[in-house]
């Protein structure tokens, strides 16, 4: 791909970026567990173009300090924004890397993950802002020279350029299309969690577990016991034995009847 051609396709890419990303932040600010079907929606919609704008930008990377004529004639980029690609990139794909995660994984990872999305989302959106500040006024000027008619010639590869956006375009909306049905594991996340430490909570504060009550309890006589049998025989009241006790002066009594019946 020639450099003109690079630049004209990575700057319609970043232009056609910036509508589903302001999308996305609208869903967080304004809730994003009340909108996360949009949330996951639009960045699963976004993930081809991201992917689109990584090889362009890849490219130009590459031919530059492999010494291509064409690009190193075109100059690099500036320093500043040179210095933070690589952290862009990694900040990249990181958020969609965990974004795509949380609906797969569970338990651990999925902490690790959602431990990832938050911060990565943060320096992401602060990078972007600063490209967009920086490039955004000469990717509007390179995205019209592709699309509308010009006096001079056009640069090589207008079509593959167009057929590589519609692809990309189309694989989105194909891809979080398909993906709706299972965007209940993405919702369902803060709901699963909360279940989960509730379930830990009373865990915790139970007295005795399931676990505890089928354990067996021993005896000093060495015989198992149920911990169920155990708290039963607590709570039953002592045993209480009762013996008639003779009335005093029976011995008496009986003498003195004998001797009234020889009388």
């Amino acid at each position: 791909m020639n450099p003109d051609g690079n630049k004209r396709l990575t700057a319609a890419v970043g232009v056609l970026l910036l509508a589903p990303v302001l999308v996305e932040i609208a869903t967080v600010l304004f809730g994003v567990h009340t909108f996360m079907s949009w949330h996951v929606f639009v960045g699963l919609a976004l993930i081809p173009l991201v992917v689109l704008k990584l090889a362009t930008t890849g490219w130009r990377f590459v031919r530059y300090y492999t010494r291509s004529r064409a690009y190193v004639a075109e100059g690099p980029p500036q320093t500043v924004m040179r210095l933070l690609a690589p952290l862009f990139v990694v900040a990249t794909v990181v958020l969609f890397g965990s974004g795509v995660a949380m609906g797969l994984l569970h338990g651990h990872a999925l902490q690790i993950a959602r431990q990832l999305h938050g911060p990565a989302s943060v320096i992401w959106l602060l990078l972007l802002g600063l490209h967009v500040l920086v490039y955004l006024g000469r990717a509007l000027r390179d995205t019209a020279d592709d699309v509308l008619p010009a006096d001079r010639p056009p640069v090589r590869g207008t079509t593959a350029r167009r057929y590589a956006l519609a692809t990309a375009i189309v694989c989105g909306l194909v891809l979080g299309s398909s993906l709706v049905p299972a965007q209940h594991r993405w919702v369902n996340i803060r709901h699963d969690e909360h279940d989960r430490n509730e379930g830990q909570s009373a865990a915790r504060n139970s007295p005795f577990s399931h676990a505890q009550s089928q354990r067996p309890q021993f005896s000093t006589t060495g015989n198992a016991i149920p911990i169920a049998a155990v708290w039963t025989r607590r709570i039953e009241p002592p045993c209480v034995t009762t013996r008639t006790r003779p009335v005093p002066g029976w011995c008496s009594a009986i003498r003195r009847s004998a001797r009234s019946m020889r009388s």
